[in-house]
Order: structure tokens, then sequence, then C-alpha cells
């Protein structure tokens, strides 16, 4: 029975996070990502105050040499980013401990209103240059789509806001 190509260990592995969102994936150490991770059940519950610490949790990793940072929003109810991983970091290592800062410092709210940090997160490999700008693009226009600024500079908690986390140059080789 033919069991499809074999890729080496040290490239990809399946590495379970959720088993409702990640079951049999596959995750690319050094791959870029587009992630979404929301509230449960989402309410539109981050004020400024937790906004900014999923901004300072990007901003630990982009200081920190765990990430190449290409966009980020933070939502009401919800977070995007678009990212590449520096080596040695793998996503499912990289989620665990940007969440364990973020949940420890916003717990309180999210206990206040009822609310949690779903289990998972929803992940995409991106994989071309084209899809990595479109993909820019959707996260910094998602508070003007969602009509909660006029144009995507008026967000307080978004990378056109802090255009210096944003890595410069994009060391990432796509396929």
């Amino acid at each position: 029975m033919w069991e499809g190509p074999k890729c080496p260990d040290n490239l990809m592995r399946s590495e379970a996070h959720s088993k409702n969102l990640r079951l049999n994936r596959l995750t690319d150490a050094g791959g870029t990502f587009f992630i979404t991770k929301s509230l449960h059940p989402k309410k539109p519950i981050l004020d400024a105050k937790a906004r900014g610490v999923v901004a300072s949790a990007f901003r630990f990793a982009v200081q920190n040499e765990r990430i190449y940072l290409r966009a980020f929003v933070v939502m009401p109810d919800h977070w995007h980013v678009l990212f590449a991983l520096r080596a040695p970091w793998t996503l499912p290592r990289f989620m665990h401990d940007l969440m364990s800062y973020v949940g420890a410092r916003t717990n309180r709210l999210l206990r206040l209103h009822r609310a949690t940090w779903q289990d998972g997160y929803y992940d995409t490999h991106v994989k071309t240059g084209k899809q990595l700008e479109y993909v820019a693009y959707y996260i910094e226009q998602n508070p003007v789509r969602s009509r909660l600024a006029d144009s995507a500079d008026q967000w307080d908690s978004s990378s056109v806001g802090g255009s210096d986390l944003v890595t410069d140059t994009w060391s990432v080789v796509y396929d």
C-alpha cells in the first residue's frame, strides 16, 4: 500500500494543538502563518487595555527574535496576525507561549464577562507573496469592515498604528 511522499522529520511534523481546530494538520517549523484567535463565546469585550496586552505580546515576540511580523489587528472579540516563525520556534510552541502571557493578563476581564479564549486557533500556511499581501490587507482593514473605524490608521490596536513592530525585511522563501 502506497503511503505518499515522505517528508524529513525536521521540516514538517504533525502536532495537534486542539482536537477541533488542528486535527491532522502539518506544522511547518519555518513557515509563514495567518492566525485567528477568538473569544468563546464571541463577545466584544476586549477594551483598549486588553487589546494592548495582545499587541505587547507581539512586540515581545518581535524584539526577542521569535517571529518576523507582517501584520496584526486586535478586535473587540478576536485577533489576527500574519508572521513567519524564526528558528527554532514551532507554531504550537509559539502559540502556547503567546497565549500563556495573554491569558494571564486578560483572565480577570474574561471571567468578569464569562468568556474564555477559544481552546485552539485557526491557522493558514501562507505560501506566496501575493497571498501574503492579500492577508496583510485583510487584517489591517478588519476594523474598517467591522465599522469600528473609518480608516485603518484610526484603530489603536493594529500594525497600521504599530508599524514599528512590522519587520522591514521579509526573509521568507515561498513554495
